[in-house]
């Protein structure tokens, strides 16, 4: 593999960390050939995806560069050969795997800087042994063209660790398809959100809050693998903070997780962004909704009450946006007006809308006139144990079950 170099790209590949192996190339010849002809108009943001991964992973001393379209320098002083393979093969990872939805071995690119001869660079392609001892060593799981790998079959169930700190079970608040009436989806949340599913959780580390996140995954997944091989189907959505996205570690973790997914279980996944904060960044908002994306049927995104403008939220791949009702976030008399704001915004977007919390029939007619496709709420149904599954729930028996009075 050879990569010509312009002349101020020469300064951050000295001979010395050549021989030290500490300069390394990531090809993306892999990503140009899945994307085929659409390679032109996605080379942009493939180029984007790829720094924004490298400035998250790189350090104060550390250099990266675009060689041309195919190809980007990475040049560490102060790391080991090791190191700095390793870093550049999770970079590489996690790329392909955002991308392409899996890492095939033998489409992977990533090669050592091994001689510069002028302006050309001589590299030398990480494969064979070399590539699975570092990919062992980065604790990557990288499917081989020759194994038997790749996802598991469909009906094969998923059976992920459990963390054993977990003293409570998730519950699951079922959520009613407006236009269907029925409930298809039961949103995941840990116990301590259920006694208002919008209002923002105690402070709690990112660390401790991560744990959560993927206990809870876990334990949901397993109970979906199950119950879709007993052939009872749902949606599950799983919230999770743009806080807790903003953190590489988290990242990291939750698309590991993902990553070990059969491909059969990913249509019955979504993903919900929230406590977003008031102007959001549009770029950093679309990186995160472009990591989840391979791993599920959609992302949405919960926002906070009362913005000025929803344009951050166009182009960013989402699917729907949603609004909590919860009286401790909005007054009686501010709910009607949210709701029209979300569902024209929704509208002009081509997005979908969603509302949490709705109080009461009065509030679910006007969501229904403004078609917003899903609500969850006490008049929906309250927190469950476990999915029940998709079942048609008629406006006509939730009306009844309000006007029901109290035992």
């Amino acid at each position: 593999m050879r990569r010509i170099l312009k002349p101020e790209l020469r300064i951050a590949t000295p001979p010395a960390l050549i021989d030290r192996g500490s300069v390394a190339v990531i090809g993306l010849e892999a990503i140009r050939d899945k994307a085929g002809p659409r390679w032109e108009r996605m080379r942009a943001a493939i180029h984007s995806h790829l720094e924004a991964l490298l400035r998250q992973k790189l350090g104060p001393s550390d250099y990266y560069a675009r060689i041309d379209d195919l190809s980007f320098l990475v040049s560490l002083p102060t790391a080991s050969a090791d190191e700095a393979q390793i870093l550049c093969l999770r970079v590489a990872h996690e790329l392909h795997q955002c991308l392409l939805g899996q890492c095939d071995m033998g489409k992977l690119r990533v090669a050592r800087a091994v001689r510069l001869d002028g302006d050309e660079l001589s590299c030398e392609r990480l494969q064979g042994p070399i590539l699975r001892r570092l990919a062992a060593a980065a604790g990557l799981r990288v499917v081989d063209d020759h194994d038997a790998g790749g996802d598991p079959p469909c009906g094969e169930r998923f059976q992920p660790p459990i963390d054993a700190s977990m003293t409570q079970n998730p519950l699951f608040v079922p959520v009613w398809d407006v236009q269907n009436e029925a409930i298809t989806t039961y949103r995941c949340v840990p116990v301590v959100e259920t006694a208002s599913f919008g209002m923002p959780v105690p402070q709690k580390t990112a660390k401790a809050e991560l744990s959560t996140l993927l206990s809870r995954m876990s334990y949901a997944l397993r109970m979906l693998s199950s119950d879709l091989e007993a052939g009872r189907k749902y949606l599950v959505s799983f919230p999770i903070s743009y806080d807790l996205l903003g953190s590489p570690v988290a990242r990291m973790e939750i698309t590991a997780l993902c990553r070990s997914l059969p491909a059969a279980i990913r249509p019955y996944l979504q993903f919900e962004i929230g406590e977003l904060p008031y102007g959001v960044p549009q770029s950093r908002l679309t990186e995160f909704v472009s990591l989840l994306r391979p791993f599920c049927r959609g992302v949405t995104a919960y926002l906070p009450a009362r913005i000025p403008s929803y344009a951050a939220y166009q182009g960013t791949g989402l699917n729907a946006i949603g609004l909590s009702l919860s009286a401790g976030i909005l007054a009686n008399t501010e709910m009607g007006s949210e709701v029209f704001k979300l569902a024209t915004a929704a509208q002009k977007l081509h997005l979908k809308a969603f509302l949490l919390d709705v109080p009461n029939v009065e509030m679910l007619l006007s969501a229904q006139k403004l078609n917003v496709y899903a609500v969850s709420g006490s008049i929906i149904g309250a927190p469950q144990e476990k999915p029940d599954g998709v079942k048609r729930v008629a406006l006509e028996s939730i009306a009844a079950r309000e006007l029901q009075p109290a035992a």
